[in-house]
């Protein structure tokens, strides 16, 4: 959907560009005040670092630092109780007693079915909480209207295909797109929506909500014609597109219905079942108001930010982004009460510059890496003019640089052609693009005169390029471009950066984000406000009768006491905040080490101490004194080409495994992402052997460091580090714990780029062995295609080890939404019994328990008494939440396990979706906590209990084998099954074990 605009005219002959060098940037293309070509073609960089304390025009502070950052270390505003509802607590009391009163313990959730809460938890030392969470408040009385809404989209003016004749229609804008959201914007200038005033808002994709009924037609339906046009532009295009609405009436948003369902108790009659579609109408009239202020953008569902315009309010990542500060919201419902949950927000972003400064801060001369870094950013020119001669601003969409496109051939060589008969072309990656002083064309409008793309600017704008070497941007499409010189072209503000952060940028993002608990809620009480707008007088949200109060609620909760850990010699340690130190100790069942060595990998230095170092860590520790195999390691060359590296990677791991090496100690010059990706696939995926990989600055690091890599050489080679002797039910044989996981492609991964899933499970009475099998599957599915072959795999590893098959399976799903719970019972729970099936044949089933595990919610707790806070202000190691924010009938709880190093802890959810083994709230609280402690690469508790925290590092390892399309590529480049290196599992040799870790 655009406008035309003043353009340029002339065609050109772009084989005639030169190459002559330049700072990198061919050209075809056409229009819109570029040079038109024809269908010939022409002749992530590291950060770089912060501002320090000191801001040019601002006052001196730290990276990150701004209004919010002072302050007491615990968040407690005057005036605010610190004690919770207790009409909350009495009903959620009430409910649980009716519960235990139930012959059918589930509750009824639409179509499918949850266990309800078996009971609240009384262990530990109760403490009260603040949470961003608000109260909502619903005017029962004020009818809320709902439509669901249809587009359409045509040319006034029939447009034909050039080459087949065919009437050619424009592209639909996606939901929530740019585009959507301004043909809504144009929409909502029609009179029936202005009437209504602040009482309008939608999900810019099929929902309209309105205070007030629309005038529909007799038949419960309307259309509305409008004519696009873009933000910027005065008048439509000369063609312009005409968007068709058709809105029909859905019925009444049920917020009546709603607040009687929160305030019922399991035995009160009620076939409410549209709670989602409630809770769906309040989240689009919460973000009604920034979503129709045009200075706030988003990032992400439900997260908003004000684009900052002044230096002094945003922090530079380095490599061409800055990190802006938002706000995410999401209605919720807990016992008796809707609420809002608001969390402070840190996302990257583009600055809004000119594109030749940002492609000079983004600093990398590879122009893939800098394509890729600008690929679909909006971009706007100002060299235009109206016919009046003022200012005509134009927005354009970077897709790239120039591109040679060869033929394809056949395994004859023959040219390949597609089902029209149109020739298959493929982009050559060898050919760098153009520059302004490379390309060249006929210009039919100064008399067929052959001009560069440099002189064209001069003759028709008077526009002297200051530098001309630059690429030029492709700003069409690869059949129609239009170049346009990176110098003349401006970021559009409010674009967030979707790819992969580099370690320098990820560093400096840490630094700006991780705000402690106390300036969190400040910033969330004090700011979010001013973006989100549902505090004080509100017009669009007064317009639907929704408030938000200003005061966070107040919740109980109760600190679990750590429990103990034992290591060889039946020696126990008692952690304190979360964490101990093993010195003096052995693993609890260490294996001896045999057949390994080291290998040094390019620069990398190593030293003969380094090595003994190890050894004597492997001999304190109990792993053997036995020194390496081959005394003198193996080295190999990094020469400085990925692909050259490579093959040198390859080599030596052939080599070594030649040389019947299991296990390698390989000692890295660098933390390269790239080069730790292709140690794990040569020793994983193609010879089966053992790596464990460290950087060689880390190796003067002292004893603590060569133990931390003693853990995973044991627990790669078979053995059991720590022991957690406390673990309720599990300590009864019989129970295998699961833990299941999909890793999605990112943003800018190469198209079709695969999702990954993985399956860990235990095989040892000690939960210490954790295997897993890990597959491709479709990319961006989150249910696993393949689990029950997966699960088959893990249950006959655990029948191997054990002589019989387990009674009981506990299941500790990751990653999945609300949305999907009824999916894994439909999906995945049925390939859990075929497999389970196919195993067992005849003999009893196993008991199965699945407990989704929620790690991207945005549930906070803040303590309101410093006894019960760490010294950074987090709540104490322990905390668990099952009251107040927590679901108003099912089985779920909050548990912060672990002692965050810095920012603001975040708890882990953990939602009960089936459970034939009735495990009590107290019993599955007290083991998810106990098994925190069990991670066996570290002397702490992690934030997540460990076999979805396990699944979760396989799923990152079956991305290092994929990583040159994981980590994005050149535009328009796609994913090829067939010529994926890795689509599945690992050598033979590291099946049945913890090979990942």
């Amino acid at each position: 959907m655009s406008g035309r605009g003043p353009r340029g005219g002339g065609r050109g002959n772009p084989s005639r560009g030169r190459r002559d060098g330049g700072l990198a940037p061919q050209g075809r293309g056409r229009g819109d005040g570029a040079p038109p070509q024809d269908s010939g073609r022409g002749g992530r960089g590291d950060g770089r670092g912060g501002r320090g304390d000191g801001r040019g025009g601002g006052s001196s502070r730290k990276l990150g630092d701004d209004e919010h950052t002072p302050g007491p270390k615990i968040f407690s505003p005057p005036g605010e109780s610190n004690t919770p509802d207790a009409e909350v607590e009495a009903k959620e009391n009430q409910i649980v007693q009716e519960n235990r009163g139930l012959s059918l313990s589930t509750l009824s959730l639409a179509d499918f079915q949850l266990p309800l809460r078996p009971g609240h938890g009384a262990k530990g030392t109760v403490v009260h909480l603040r949470t961003n969470y608000f109260k909502m408040s619903i005017n029962a009385r004020k009818k809320l209207f709902k439509y669901t809404l249809t587009l359409t989209v045509k040319y006034k003016e029939p447009k034909k295909n050039g080459k087949t004749g065919k009437v050619q229609n424009p592209a639909l804008p996606p939901e929530r797109s740019r585009k959507r959201r301004q043909a809504l914007a144009l929409l909502f200038q029609h009179l029936d929506f202005r009437s209504i005033g602040h009482g309008v808002a939608t999900d810019y994709g099929s929902i309209i909500i309105t205070s007030e009924a629309l005038p529909l037609d007799e038949d419960g339906t309307k259309e509305y014609i409008i004519v696009y046009r873009e933000v910027e532009d005065r008048e439509p295009a000369s063609n312009p597109i005409i968007c068709t609405f058709k809105l029909s009436y859905g019925g009444l948003v049920p917020t009546t219905e709603l607040l009687r369902y929160l305030a019922s108790t399991p035995t009160d009659p009620s076939d409410f079942t549209a709670k989602d579609d409630a809770i769906q109408a309040l989240n689009i009239i919460v973000a009604r108001t920034p979503n129709f202020n045009t200075g706030i953008f988003q990032s992400g569902k439900n997260k908003f930010f004000h684009y900052p315009t002044d230096p002094n309010t945003y922090d530079i990542l380095g490599g061409g982004l800055i990190a802006v500060r938002g706000y995410y919201s999401s209605v919720r419902t807990s016992t008796l009460r809707p609420l809002l949950n608001v969390n402070a927000q840190t996302s990257p972003f583009y600055p809004a510059i000119n594109v030749l400064d940002l492609i000079l801060q983004h600093g990398n001369d590879n122009w893939l890496t800098v394509e890729y870094f600008l690929h679909l950013l909006r971009v706007k020119t100002k060299y235009m003019k109206h016919k009046e001669g003022t200012e005509a601003i134009k927005v354009k969409t970077i897709v790239g640089f120039s591109q040679q496109l060869d033929d394809v051939l056949d395994n004859k060589g023959k040219v390949m052609t597609d089902e029209k008969g149109n020739v298959k072309k493929r982009r050559n990656y060898q050919v760098k693009p153009l520059n302004a002083q490379q390309v060249s064309f006929e210009c039919k409008e100064f008399g067929n005169k052959t001009l560069t793309i440099e002189e064209y600017f001069k003759e028709k704008y008077n526009i002297t390029l200051r530098t001309p070497q630059a690429w030029l941007l492709n700003c069409g499409t690869r059949e129609t471009p239009v170049w346009i010189p990176p110098e003349l072209c401006e970021v559009m503000p409010g674009q967030a950066f979707r790819g992969k952060l580099s370690d320098s940028q990820t560093s400096q993002m840490i630094v700006v984000a991780a705000r402690g608990p106390a300036e969190n809620a400040r910033r969330i009480a004090n700011g979010a406000h001013r973006v989100i707008g549902f505090q004080g007088n509100n017009p669009s949200m007064a317009a639907f009768g929704v408030g938000v109060d200003s005061k966070m609620i107040v919740i109980k909760g109760r600190i679990l006491p750590a429990p103990p850990v034992m290591y060889g010699s039946k020696s126990q340690i008692t952690p304190t905040d979360a964490s101990w130190n093993m010195r003096g100790k052995q693993f609890a069942q260490p294996v001896k080490v045999t057949n390994w060595s080291f290998l040094k990998l390019g620069s990398a230095r190593l030293e003969n101490s380094h090595i003994d170092l190890f050894k004597r860590a492997l001999k304190d520790y109990g792993l053997g004194t036995e020194g390496p195999t081959h005394p003198r390691g193996f080295e190999a060359p990094l020469p400085g080409p990925e692909d050259a590296n490579d093959a040198s990677i390859q080599k030596i791991f052939q080599t070594m495994s030649s040389a019947k090496i299991k296990i390698v100690l390989v000692v890295l010059p660098t933390s390269s992402a790239v080069t730790y990706a292709r140690v794990k696939f040569w020793g994983d995926v193609k010879t089966g052997i053992h790596s464990v990989c460290v950087v060689a600055e880390k190796l003067s690091k002292g004893a603590q460091y060569y133990a931390n890599v003693a853990l995973k050489f044991n627990l790669k080679c078979g053995g059991v580090n720590q022991i957690l002797p406390n673990l309720g039910f599990l300590n009864a044989k019989g129970t295998m714990v699961v833990g299941i996981d999909v890793s999605h492609p990112a943003p800018k991964s190469i198209e079709g780029t695969p999702s990954i899933a993985a399956v860990v499970a235990s095989i040892d009475e000690h939960y210490g062995q954790w295997p897993g099998s890990i597959r491709c599957q479709q990319s961006k599915k989150e249910m696993v295609s393949t689990l029950n072959l997966m699960m088959q795999e893990r249950l006959n590893l655990w029948i191997s080890k054990n002589r019989q098959g387990p009674n009981r399976i506990l299941i500790y799903r990751d990653g999945v939404s609300e949305g999907q719970y009824k999916t894994v019972l439909e999906d995945e729970l049925k390939q859990i019994r075929e497999a389970c099936k196919e195993v067992y044949g005849q003999r009893v089933q196993p008991q199965i328990t699945i407990v989704v595990v929620g790690k991207r919610h945005h549930t906070r707790f803040y303590p309101t008494d410093a006894r019960n806070a760490d010294n950074r202000g987090n709540p104490l190691s322990g905390t668990v939440v099952d009251r107040g924010v927590t679901m108003e009938k099912g089985f779920d709880f909050f548990l912060q396990a672990h002692s965050a190093l810095q920012g603001t802890a975040k708890p882990s959810h953990y939602v009960v979706i089936l459970d034939e083994i009735k495990l009590g709230a107290e019993e599955l609280q007290t083991v998810t906590h106990h098994l925190c402690y069990g991670f066996g690469r570290a002397t702490k508790a992690v934030s997540i209990c460990p076999p979805a925290f396990y699944a979760d590092i396989l799923c990152e390892r079956g991305r290092c084998y994929l990583s040159k399309y994981v980590n994005g590529g050149p535009p328009g480049k796609e994913f090829s099954w067939s010529e994926a290196p890795w689509t599945g599992n690992v050598h033979k040799n590291l099946m049945a074990s913890m090979f990942y870790i």
